[in-house]
C-alpha cells in the first residue's frame, strides 16, 4: 500500500500474518500438551517397570527359598 506521500509504507502486514501469528501460537500450545502427556507417560511407564522389577525380584526370592 502507498502511504498519503505515495510512497510505499515500510511496515506493511500481510493479510494472512495474524492467522499464522494465531496458528503458530496454537501449535506451540499443542506441543506444550504433547510435551506434557509424554512426560506423563514416561512416568507412568516408569513406574511400571519399577513395579514389575519389584515383583520379578519377589518371585527369584521366593523361588530361592524353595530351593534351600
Amino acid at each position: 500500500m502507498k502511504g498519503e506521500t505515495g510512497m510505499p509504507e515500510e511496515h506493511t502486514e500481510c493479510r494472512y500474518e495474524k492467522v499464522f501469528t494465531v496458528q503458530f501460537r496454537s501449535l506451540g500450545e499443542d506441543l506444550q500438551e504433547l510435551k506434557e502427556r509424554v512426560n506423563r507417560l514416561e512416568q507412568t511407564l516408569a513406574r511400571g517397570v519399577m513395579l514389575l522389577i519389584a515383583n520379578l525380584a519377589g518371585m527369584v526370592v521366593t523361588l530361592a527359598r524353595q530351593l534351600i
